[in-house]
């Protein structure tokens, strides 16, 4: 084999490994709800939003996503969060990560349901959900 095809495959193979697509790394899920919550807490919803996922913007508008993310922090800051479990909800690129996070505000508890998908290699937040506890 010539040097000159020897160096050709391996920058088409190097090529390829840069512009081929890449997973998200199922440990930068965890990564990706201490952001949302350090960013819940310091009442940055603008960035919090920017962030979303590309399929969350067309489907929400960005005053309904920040008027729901300023309900969540009435409720104060969040003390403490714990992720109960995680489960995962389609196939391919329509995979979900959905973890549980058991949270404690200032002015109560409940659980935190944050959904993710996998955009372009990074997780990006498409949903989130609230439920009071007693």
């Amino acid at each position: 084999m010539s040097k000159r095809l020897l160096i050709f495959l391996f920058v088409v193979f190097a090529a390829g490994c840069v512009l081929g697509s890449h997973d998200a790394p199922l440990e930068d899920i965890d990564k990706a709800g201490a952001l949302f919550f350090r960013r819940l807490n310091a009442a940055d919803y603008e960035t919090i939003y920017k962030d979303t996922a590309k399929k969350f913007k067309e489907n929400q508008t960005k005053e309904k996503i920040i008027e729901s993310l300023n309900e969540l922090t009435a409720k104060g800051q969040v003390k403490d969060y714990q992720r109960l479990k995680m489960t995962f909800e389609g196939e391919g690129k329509d995979m979900r990560a959905v973890p549980v996070y058991s949270t404690l505000f200032d002015q109560g508890s409940g659980e935190i349901i944050l959904y993710f998908v996998d955009e372009s290699g990074e997780w990006k937040l498409i949903g989130f959900a609230f439920k009071q506890r007693g």
